[in-house]
């Protein structure tokens, strides 16, 4: 009884260990990212033309909260 409360205990510790960061506004305000949107039209209009997009660095966007 006692080694299934220890590895009840265990788990969620485990478990716990594994909830999703809460990022604030300050983490998060001015982080520089890929751009998906810029590339996603890139990579379209390449495969219209018949084309090969290699990315060698990726459109930065900055991230801006209000």
């Amino acid at each position: 009884m006692r080694s299934l409360a220890l590895a009840g205990i265990a788990g969620m510790l485990l478990l716990g260990g594994c909830a999703p960061y809460q990022y604030t506004k300050a983490d998060l305000d001015g982080l520089v990212v890929c751009h998906p949107d810029h590339m996603d039209q890139v990579e379209r209009n390449a495969r219209r033309n018949f084309m090969q997009v290699i990315w060698l660095r990726c459109p930065t966007a900055t991230l801006r909260v209000s």
